[in-house]
Parts: C-alpha cells; structure tokens; sequence
C-alpha cells in the first residue's frame, strides 16, 4: 500500500496534495497518508471532496488517514455543478471552470453561454432583478451577471475561495470565504452596490437567511458555532453552540426551527430563531445537507460517508426512514411542491428519486458521472442535474423516472 508523508508540508498544502493523491487511485484502492493535524479545514475538504477515510492519532502532531478510492475528487472535476431554476422556466447552471448558461427549460435548449470566470462554484439567483450571482473560488471573487445574457455586472474580491452564494428578497448578497474565515455582503442601491467582508470564525460553509429576514446565519465548522450576523450593518450579533462541524443549515417553513448538519459528529441539531440549542440526534456519518420538506413535517439529511439520507420528524427528530443513497450524496434537493426528493451520487452515475411525503424511492435514474446538484423545473414535472465529470446537465422526468436529454455548454 504506498504511503505519503505530508507531515513537512505547510497547511495550505496539505488539501492539495493529498487530493492530488487521492484523483490517481483506482476505485478500491488505498493509500496511507501521514500529516501533522486533523484540522477542520481538512476534514470537511475531504468531506466535500468525497475522501472516504479513516483515521488514527500516531502522537500529538502527527495523525494517519487511511483514504480510500473510488472517483475524482469534486474539487478536481471541471464539469457542471451546480444548478438554479427560475418561476419562468428557465434554468441556470456553470462549469467549474470559466462558463456559465441559461438553459430554456421548457424547450431543454441551450439559450445563452458565457465565459465569465475562472473556476466557478455555486450559483444564487435574484430572478426579480435579473442578476445571476457567481462565486468564483479561483479568482477569490463573487460575482453579478444579468440573468438574460450572463454579461457582467460587477465583482467582489472575497478571499478564501468563495463557494456557497445567496441573495435575499431584498436582493442583498452573501458568501463564505472558508479558508479565510469571512462572510462577505453585497448590497445593492439601486444600480450600484456597497460590500463589506465580516469575520465571522473558522471555516465558514453555507449561511442561510435567518426566518425575520434580518440576520445572515453563517455555520462555523472549525468552532462548532452559528454566527449570526446582522443583515443591516454586517455587525456580528451572536453565536451559538451546535456541534461539531456544522455545515448547512434548512429554516422550517413557519420560521420557529433552525436545523444544523454537523458533518464531524454526524450529528442533526435543532436550534430556536433566538439561538437555543433545543435538540440534538444522530444522524449518520458526514451528515452534511439538511432540507425540510415545504409541508414542514419532515427532515431530509445527506449523510456523506455512510451513502444513506435520514428522515426524521420535523418537531420531535425521531427518525422515521433511512434510505440507501448511491456513493456520496453530495446533493439533496426537495422539488417546490415537496412530491420528489432527489439524491445524487457522486462518486456512481445515478440520482435517486425519493417520495416526499412518504421517503419511498421512485426511482433510480442512471444520468453520468458526478451528479452534483438539482434543480426543479417550475412545472413540477423534470428536473436537471449537473453531472461534473461527465461535463453535462441531465434532463429527468420526476414521473416516468427517465432520464429525457444530456445537455452540453459546447
């Protein structure tokens, strides 16, 4: 078995070079690799890049990981990834590269197609005032695109590598710089923009507007804390204890539940608006996504390293279903209507289709390599799902379970 000793890189490096490692095995195949800490950075780089591994502490500055194989890393896939649909019928999604599309979701055409940035992420829609936002984790930067024809707006230097984009109703904009540790905002006046970038504590991963409206709650996977930040002034106004590595955070659609996937402990927390911890249970390994069905009775969790997504009850947490998912679940999605809830599979060629109300699996729909995220169509009817390393978008009928056309950026 070959063995890798990082214990003299710096820890800006470690990531890189122990993916870099990790893209050359076979599926199955594993390596030992030796490094000086464990750090919150590292483990949820590893959990975003879908590094199954186990680990063991040597001594106080070294610790052993035992990773194992099975597809590219999803940092490393330049593909499509991510995918947003607006109430028109349209559909925007982008490489992780330099292109970004609208797709016309209806006709399932190529609409328009721009080289926009260097390595984009994620996207955030702002569909009333025709703006696309794009974090763009290679050039440390957000960016503002029209909606129509993916011409620039304006950017944002926010350092750390940028990922996770939103934009509230009042059109203000959000993300986390998580290697640096900041939240930035846009915000905008009419046709100009002010931005401000908040420290807001270690590893910063997807925030979530808080159910008033006011506040941006940011989870801190390296201090186990939300932070609350103040949507008026970008002045931090909170923090509260969750767990160990929150990660993404689901609002319950009557506002009176927060609820926190801590992917270290595995672990989905409930938390009150005010910032009261009021549960905590066991979820799986590397929960990481949560998302609350529109009806609000139940909670969909991605639990990464176990390839399995826990259904629990709204109010009371009590599991109600856990259900296989293909290898690393990196996307959980509820359709508008709540009837589908699809699962993808990273690391296999599938996404499952699951029964909203009853966690009952539809269907499962072989799409390419890399499914990432989805997005529903706004006649309830498909979806897409961006396939990164096989570099397309899949159309998919919810009823049928078929899969309906791939589409291509070129």
């Amino acid at each position: 078995m070959q063995q890798i000793d990082l214990r003299r890189s710096s820890r800006h490096e470690i990531l890189g070079q122990l993916l870099a490692a990790y893209n050359k095995l076979q599926p199955g195949e594993e390596i030992v690799v030796t490094v000086p800490s464990y750090s919150a950075g590292l483990k949820m780089g590893l959990a975003e890049a879908g590094a199954k591994h186990q680990t063991e502490r040597i001594e106080e500055n070294c610790w052993r990981l035992v990773v194992r194989g099975a597809a590219p890393s999803l940092s490393s896939a330049p593909g499509i990834h991510h995918v947003v649909a607006g109430r028109n019928g349209d559909v925007w999604t982008c490489r992780r590269d330099r292109q970004a599309a609208r797709i016309d979701g209806g006709a399932l055409t190529l609409a328009a197609t721009r080289e926009v940035a260097t390595k984009a992420s994620h996207l955030a829609l702002d569909e009333d005032r025709g703006r696309l936002f794009i974090a763009d984790a290679g050039k440390n930067a957000l960016l503002c695109v029209r909606s129509s024809d993916l011409a620039t707006v304006e950017g944002w230097p926010i350092p750390g590598s940028p990922q996770l984009p939103l934009v509230t109703a009042d059109g203000i904009a959000c993300v986390t710089g998580g290697g640096a540790g900041v939240l930035g905002i846009i915000w905008p006046s009419g046709d100009a923009f002010r931005s401000k970038l908040v420290e807001v504590g270690n590893n910063p991963h997807d925030p979530a507007v808080s159910p008033d409206g006011r506040s941006i709650l940011v989870p801190c996977a390296g201090d186990g804390e939300i932070v609350q930040v103040s949507l008026a002034d970008g002045a931090v106004t909170g923090r509260f204890r969750v767990g160990d590595g929150p990660a993404h955070l689901a609002v319950h659609p009557n506002g009176t539940r927060i609820y926190v996937a801590n992917t270290f402990d595995g672990t989905l927390a409930c938390m009150s608006p005010e910032g009261d911890l009021l549960q905590r249970v066991t979820s799986g390994g590397w929960a990481h996504v949560p998302a609350v069905t529109p009806d609000g009775r139940l909670v969909y969790v991605a639990n990464f390293l176990d390839d399995t997504v826990s259904v629990f009850d709204a109010l009371t947490l009590e599991r109600v279903a856990t259900r296989e998912t293909d290898a690393y679940p990196h996307g959980l999605d509820i359709s508008p209507d709540g009837n589908s809830v699809a699962a993808t599979g990273f690391s296999a060629g599938h996404v499952r289709i699951y029964d909203g109300a009853t966690a009952a699996e539809r269907a499962r729909i072989q799409i390419g390599a890399g499914s990432s995220h989805t997005a529903f169509h706004c006649d309830g009817r498909r979806a897409f799902v961006g396939c990164s390393i096989s570099d397309h978008l899949a159309a998919i009928d919810l009823a049928s379970g078929q899969l309906l056309k791939t589409i291509r950026l070129n």
